[in-house]
């Protein structure tokens, strides 16, 4: 007997909730004339389809949506450059930094470079106690250390530590998209294991790739060992949560699922997404950032005591027993009981889906374009969703070039997401899927381009009111 068996043994029912009782109710007065089970759906309205053994697994999805926005936003605070930036000259270390940067650094359009300085014999200028710069004297690139001025990041990053500006200012961003590509990497490899495997394993093994590779950057010594840790990283994007959200969806009831799958990220989600820049600001060290964001992943490894396999991968095994034992469990909390009738019924139909299962061929990735229907749903949902990637994380990646304070301005950007989520809770179900992707899409779309109007000036004065 597993853990999660052994946990409940024993247990006492949780008080009736009498909301769940309708669908039992009707069943009963129905008799004979109630639908025959077809599938785990059929199954939720006698289990409870939002009872307290739901509710548990609503809440139990917090910690995993900390660990979505941790892996997704957590490089941004970690990596991100001051706006001004100058060439260090340590010959002129005495000197205070505004006189060091007046003397040292040429102008261009009424603004100091960023990664030039004048080529002179230092030494030899403060010997004859030269102050004024000399806009005829010789410049070059770079060659030593930047300074920063740290009023709008107070704090060191790997950037500012290693000089990833100038000649190297892509290389934060050249993090990011190797981060992406273990994202690719990784939906292949758990999604394999989630199949193979179960969900659970590969839940956790998503996550602990996310812990490794978080661990692993705070060691980072360079350019390249920081991106090999970004990409380990980017292995458990976005499976340490979707995972969980599944197997949670197919517990709940059809009449919740709008809820529960919008206000799981609209709540979880984007309050650990605007909790990240308050916790980079508090401690004010990205190593320690790091770690803070990258240690929790490690308590997903306790997944398999809380967290029912999923019933439907169960079922495709033909484990039937063990999904009729989760079953039983989930209308045990919610104060039902599952009659023999209705447990004898889904039995046969769960050894009919799983005898199906096993008969059919494995399909890939190339049979979704092997039909002219598949492959036309197929490639628009790849170009919708390449649609929507592009506007929210550009969105909201580029708020540190805005000129407005970049953590203000990421708090109010990510916080979007919870009247948006809360706005399709209430009409998901009303006015149903398609029209709701267009327009909101569009209305992104035109947004967007208003955005682009407004003069960065304007942006600045309005947020410092």
């Amino acid at each position: 007997m597993g853990s999660r068996e052994r946990s409940f043994q024993g247990t006492e029912p949780l008080p009736h909730d009498p909301t769940n009782d309708l669908e039992m109710v009707e069943r009963k007065e129905n008799g004979a004339n109630r639908h025959r089970l077809k599938d785990l759906d059929d199954l939720l309205p006698y289990m409870g389809e939002f009872g307290w053994y739901q509710r548990m697994l609503f809440l139990l999805m917090i910690p995993y949506a900390f660990f979505f926005a941790f892996v997704y936003f957590g490089q941004i605070f970690m990596a991100i450059t001051p706006e001004e930036h100058w060439c260090s000259v340590p010959e002129l270390a005495n000197l205070s930094v505004i006189e060091r940067r007046h003397l040292s650094i040429p102008m261009l359009n009424n603004k100091y470079s960023k990664c030039e300085v004048y080529d002179v014999d230092w030494s030899k200028l403060l010997q004859d106690g030269v102050r004024q710069p000399n806009s005829k004297w010789p410049t070059k690139k770079c060659q030593n250390k930047w300074e920063f001025n740290y009023t709008d990041v107070p704090y060191e990053t790997i950037a500012t530590q290693q000089g990833w500006v100038c000649d190297k200012d892509n290389y934060a961003a050249t993090a990011q998209s190797v981060f992406f590509c273990g994202a690719i990497l990784g939906g292949f490899i758990f999604g394999w294991i989630a199949d193979k495997y179960g969900r659970i394993p590969a839940l956790v093994g998503t996550n602990v790739a996310g812990f490794i590779g978080g661990i692993g950057t705070v060691f980072s010594n360079d350019f390249l060992s920081f991106c090999l840790c970004r990409f380990i990283v980017g292995l458990a994007y976005d499976n340490c949560f979707i995972i969980m959200y599944i197997v949670v969806l197919e517990y709940v009831g059809l009449k919740w699922r709008t809820f529960v799958a919008n206000m799981s990220i609209g709540v979880y989600f984007t309050f650990a997404a605007c909790l990240l820049p308050w916790i980079a600001l508090a401690v004010a060290d990205w190593k320690i950032y790091t770690l803070i964001i990258s240690v929790p992943l490690a308590l997903a490894v306790f997944t398999g005591c809380v967290v029912p396999e999923s019933a439907r991968w169960l079922i495709s095994q033909g484990r039937i027993d063990e999904a009729l034992k989760i079953m039983m469990r989930c209308a045990k909390v919610n104060g039902n009981a599952l009659p023999e009738d209705i447990i004898k019924e889904f039995h046969e139909t769960a050894t009919g889906i799983a005898k199906a299962e096993q008969e059919c061929k494995n399909y890939s990735v190339l049979d979704l374009f092997k039909t002219p229907r598949l492959r036309k749903h197929s490639i628009l949902l790849v170009f919708i969703w390449i649609l929507i990637a592009m506007a929210f994380d550009g969105h909201v990646r580029n708020v540190g070039t805005l000129g407005l304070d970049m953590f203000l301005t990421f708090t109010v950007a990510t916080a979007t997401e919870f009247p948006a989520d809360v706005l399709l809770t209430l009409v998901l179900d009303v006015l149903g899927r398609r029209w709701l992707a267009f327009g909101t899409m569009v209305f992104s779309g035109l947004f967007s381009l208003l955005a682009t109007t407004v003069p960065i000036a304007t942006a600045q004065q309005n947020c410092n009111r």
